[in-house]
């Protein structure tokens, strides 16, 4: 029975910060047990009624006066704001690893030039997106700028939320030794550890230079251009919420 009390105390903290939430990357910038915790009651909160916490659900309803159906809509607002996210992360379009090195990036790249390039019978649409995430990660500058933006807005669910899911372009990356020998293809399905927070783990090498580089301060141009993205950012996560509270009063409506 306190094992039992113990959760559901657990459960009700993290709807309420759940709740609170004005971003995603907010639930996750903790101790990782707490991160991943949190990831968990998440997408356990996004099945509804079939969650195993729906009891802690109209709990928390009835203390903030709202409706479960508005916990569970927070829970998928979110959800969705990470998936987004996720589909438009270049490293992703591309299908390598988080913050991967150079020369993977560029073995990639000939890799998916020879196998989706529309003249051999690829898929257009795919192949220009896949062009243009190489176009930004090829230039060590506009590389930095997008990296600062990455371990800020992906960084800190990218170590709780399992990418369990087939990068767009399939296919594996083989590096050489200097020796002239392949490497064994890397796994694309799990990213390498990356600094989010004070349990996270840090692979450095190579990263070193790319890092200092992302820490040298801002110019004018480029805070004007991150402002920017955020704004595009929270206009299009208002836009989803009021899409969802649209769609949760046609349900509620239609359940009367």
């Amino acid at each position: 029975m306190g094992r039992l009390m113990a959760n559901r105390r657990a459960a009700l903290e993290g709807l309420a910060l759940i709740l609170d939430a004005e971003a995603p990357e907010e639930l996750f910038a903790g101790p990782e047990d707490d991160a991943a915790y949190l990831y968990d009651l998440l997408t356990d909160v996004a099945r509804g009624r079939r969650s195993s916490h729906y009891w802690e659900i109209c709990r928390t309803a009835r203390g903030r006066h709202v409706t479960p159906e508005h916990v569970i809509d927070r829970a998928l607002v979110l959800i969705a704001t990470i998936e987004e996210r996720r589909r438009a992360d270049l490293y992703r379009i591309l299908g390598v690893p988080a913050l991967a090195s150079a020369e993977t990036i560029r073995q990639r790249w000939l890799e998916v030039a020879k196998q989706h390039h529309p003249d051999v019978g690829g898929d257009g649409a795919r192949f220009r997106r896949a062009k243009e995430a190489y176009e930004i990660l090829r230039d060590p500058a506009r590389r930095a700028e997008y990296e600062r933006c990455w371990l800020r807005a992906l960084g800190p669910f990218e170590r709780v939320a399992a990418r369990d899911d087939t990068p767009e372009l399939q296919g594996s990356v083989a590096t050489r030794r200097h020796d002239g020998t392949p490497d064994a293809p890397p796994d694309l399905a799990t990213p390498p550890p990356v600094s989010v927070g004070p349990l996270a783990t840090v692979r450095l090498g190579p990263l070193v230079a790319r890092l200092e580089l992302m820490l040298a301060p801002l110019a004018a141009a480029e805070l004007d251009a991150i402002r920017a993205d955020v704004a595009r950012s929270i206009h299009a996560l208002e836009a989803t919420r009021d899409e969802l509270a649209t769609l949760a009063a046609v349900k509620h409506a239609l359940g009367a």
